[in-house]
């Protein structure tokens, strides 16, 4: 038997859509649900909020980073490749067990206003935290040096590197 995402109706094994509401039973991935009773709440952290190098967000437990020059970034967006068009984000987490951590497809993006970087959750299916703080959906934060921005339950860095001089 299969169970109905939707409405929770037991259907046969062979079925593809539910035979009580009409949604579809198969090939679709959700991003898991997480219990955030295990986290901390974070510490203010007082970096600087000015950018005009580079951009380095770094998988923290992990050796990826993603690194995005000042005069490119109008929004980045981030979260992981959807599996059905293979459509992947700016900053596609996939490769960092995205799915299983959390990360929603299209879950967060950093957006450039006024010469700052903010943050914005697209009220993703577990949250998006700025120093251990839940931002509330389609509410936009000011980024700063040394933020730590949580996914799900993926961890990014924020790092703000002057340019380099070839």
């Amino acid at each position: 038997m299969i169970k109905c995402p939707n409405c929770g109706h037991e259907n046969a094994e062979n079925e593809k859509i539910c035979v009580r509401c009409g949604a579809l039973l198969t090939g679709v991935k959700k991003t898991v649900a997480f219990d955030d009773t295990d986290y901390e709440e974070g510490v203010p952290k007082w970096g600087s909020a000015r950018f005009t190098g580079q951009l380095v967000l770094e998988v923290l437990n992990a050796s990826t980073s993603f690194e995005f020059n000042a005069d490119g970034i109008d929004e980045i967006d981030m979260g992981r490749k959807d599996p059905d068009t293979g459509d992947a984000p700016d900053v596609d987490l996939s490769e960092e067990g995205a799915l299983e951590k959390g990360v929603s497809r299209r879950h967060a993006v950093i957006v450039r206003r006024d010469g700052a970087l903010h943050i914005v959750d697209n009220n993703s299916a577990n949250g998006t935290y700025l120093n251990g703080q839940k931002l509330v959906a389609h509410q936009p934060r000011i980024l700063r040096d040394g933020d730590d921005i949580r996914l799900g339950h993926l961890t990014l860095r924020v790092t703000f590197r002057a340019h380099r001089n070839n």
